[in-house]
């Protein structure tokens, strides 16, 4: 196709700006989520003080709140 100059030079800036993008998330991503730690739930619990009973809370899911039936 015969396009104009300028539709041509737009196309590969876009075509540039969204590679580089899609490069930047790809390097945010791998900075961020792929170090997986494993997790102590006894030693998080100690140094976030939580007693045993606050700490088993947090696990289970509120039983106050009611579920509707319609």
């Amino acid at each position: 196709m015969n396009y104009p100059e300028w539709r041509r030079t737009l196309r590969r800036e876009l075509s540039w700006l969204m590679a580089l993008k899609v490069g930047a998330l790809a390097l945010l991503w791998w900075l961020f989520f792929s170090h997986c730690a494993p997790v102590d739930g006894q030693a998080e619990s100690r140094q976030l003080a939580l007693t045993s009973g606050a700490a088993s809370m947090a696990s289970q899911a509120p039983s106050s709140v009611e579920t509707r039936r319609d």
